[in-house]
């Protein structure tokens, strides 16, 4: 059964701004908070356990994203000759590659600090590096789809 538009276009936007928003909270409010924990094993667990309820809810968020997206692309593949509709389809699926695998990264980097004595120095810089690249990818993909709808 095929999305019609505005399902499509929902579960496209929602999930996005539900992945942009969780992990956009995550690195300023729930590692802000992190940072606050003096030992670094108690700090290493509540992390684990605040990404990990993420977890679920943020996998869910993908998915409708790419549900959505999916059948937007469907419906963009009539519309390829319009201007700009292939471009902007191309945009979109690469920002989304982009935080599909800042997501993936975040994510073993994450599992690999689950270690009794926490993430070393080196590792805990490219945790970061990695969190913040998914609200910069579905941040870059939400203007992305406003720009498109101007």
């Amino acid at each position: 059964m095929a999305l019609t538009p505005p399902v499509a276009r929902t579960l496209h936007d929602v999930g996005l701004a539900a992945w942009f928003g969780g992990s956009l909270m995550g690195v300023t409010g729930l590692n802000g908070a992190l940072d606050a924990v003096g030992d670094p094993a108690e700090r290493e667990r509540l992390a684990g356990a605040g990404w990990g309820g993420w977890g679920r809810i943020g996998t869910a968020a993908t998915a409708a994203h790419l549900l959505g997206g999916a059948g937007l692309l469907a419906r963009d593949a009539v519309r390829r000759r319009e201007p700009g509709v292939a471009a902007a389809a191309a945009t979109r699926t690469a920002l989304t590659g982009a935080a599909l695998a800042a997501s993936a990264w975040a994510g073993a980097l994450g599992r690999r600090a689950a270690t009794p004595d926490g993430p070393d120095a080196a590792l805990r810089r490219r945790i970061r590096v990695a969190e913040w690249a998914v609200p910069v990818a579905t941040g870059a993909a939400v203007v992305a789809g406003a720009l498109r709808r101007t």
